[in-house]
């Protein structure tokens, strides 16, 4: 990209301003003198370092103050603002389309020291370049909620993310994010045994991983356990996170290690997670098959499956024994004789009667779990 902004740089000048424009058309917001108005924020960065932020009101034709929300001020190092008014030119000059549209949903206006301006639309909000310059901005603001370039306002910067989990043998595994300095450190304890720790730091350019996390969407979505769920016998390990945010109180929650108590973003991160430590060995709480399962609820019927081969296809075999787990052997009826055979499982899947992804007369079941000697 070097070639683009020496260009840009030489063709334009100096950056003196930029006003980031953007609109949610999903978010109404009314107001007598713009019918169908949608709420909108605007950013203006001054190359003196004076910043201001005002949310608007608009529609396809205008756009207008929100009356009784005042302006807000800002003020950061020259040199910082320079530094993001140069950033901003090098990348929407590369990503965006330089137009007269000024009713865009999405735009950022610049302007040089001759007073000549330059309006970008039409850039991807999920660029990570753009995306890290976003929360770079973000940061600088201490404004985690600004909808700067991306959109992607946030309640709050996570500034450390800690999961504690444990088992009923004193089992015990813990994962630390942190946003400064950008680390991950995953700690298992072997019972009886020594503890063994595996920290990723990131080079100081990248954008930390906590930077992608919104606090609300772990503390909003945890589905809670069904009132008719069963009981988990103790096959379930237990846990607990602890978000700490910038401004706001931290945030807990915790429970059995299982779906229906982890909120909806937990699955992507603990994958991704798994995949930046790679590491021959992870244990619960990177594990797919730990963080994916749930405890049955009565009305549900068990689907296990099994492959005869180890690239056939995969069987399905009702039970209704719920200790059987991936990786157990189990015995079961094959072909029209119903020969028995010793296989092992591969999946567990829970199905309400009608939504069962094979019909429940057609399905043989499972002749019993095979007990290791």
């Amino acid at each position: 990209m070097e070639t683009p902004r020496n260009n840009v740089l030489q063709n334009f000048g100096q950056a003196q301003k930029a006003v980031i424009w953007f609109g949610n058309p999903y978010m109404p917001w009314h107001d007598s003198q713009v019918p169908g108005g949608k709420w909108g924020q605007e950013l203006t960065i001054n190359a003196d370092g004076t910043c201001t932020v005002q949310p608007m009101v608009f529609n396809d034709y205008q756009r207008l103050s929100i009356a009784g929300q005042p302006t807000e001020h800002f003020q950061i190092a020259p040199a910082q603002a320079e530094s993001f008014l140069r950033q901003i030119l090098v990348l929407l000059n590369y990503f965006g389309n330089c137009t007269d549209d000024t009713n865009a949903t999405i735009s950022t206006t610049i302007q040089n020291v001759n007073g000549n301006f330059w309006t970008f639309t039409g850039y991807p909000t999920d660029e990570p370049a753009i995306s890290q310059l976003a929360m770079e901005i973000r940061d600088s603001l201490n404004r985690a909620d600004l909808m700067v370039l991306d959109g992607n306002g946030r309640e709050d910067f996570i500034e450390k993310f800690v999961v504690d989990y444990e088992e009923q043998d004193n089992y015990h595994e813990q994962l630390v994010l942190t946003r400064v300095p950008n680390t991950v450190t995953y700690c298992r304890r072997l019972i009886d045994g020594p503890a063994i720790t595996t920290t990723f730091q990131w080079p100081e350019s990248e954008m930390p991983l906590l930077d992608s996390l919104n606090p609300v969407d772990f503390t909003t979505t945890i589905p809670g356990v069904p009132a008719n769920a069963t009981d988990d016998n103790g096959q379930l390990g237990h846990f607990t996170c602890t978000i700490t945010r910038r401004i706001l109180p931290s945030a807990s929650f915790g429970g059995d290690y299982e779906r229906y108590c982890l909120p909806a973003p937990w699955a992507n991160l603990m994958h991704s997670i798994e995949e930046l430590l790679d590491i021959p060995t992870t244990g619960a709480l990177l594990s797919s098959s730990y963080y994916t399962r749930k405890r049955r609820c009565l009305d549900e019927v068990i689907y296990i499956g099994v492959k005869f081969f180890e690239d056939g296809r995969e069987y399905n075999y009702l039970t209704d024994d719920d200790s059987i787990q991936p990786g157990d052997h189990v015995l079961v009826p094959v072909g029209g004789d119903d020969s028995e055979q010793e296989l092992t499982v591969i999946s567990k899947h829970y199905y309400k009667r009608g939504e069962v992804p094979y019909p429940l007369d057609k399905v043989k079941r499972v002749i019993r779990k095979i007990d290791e000697e």
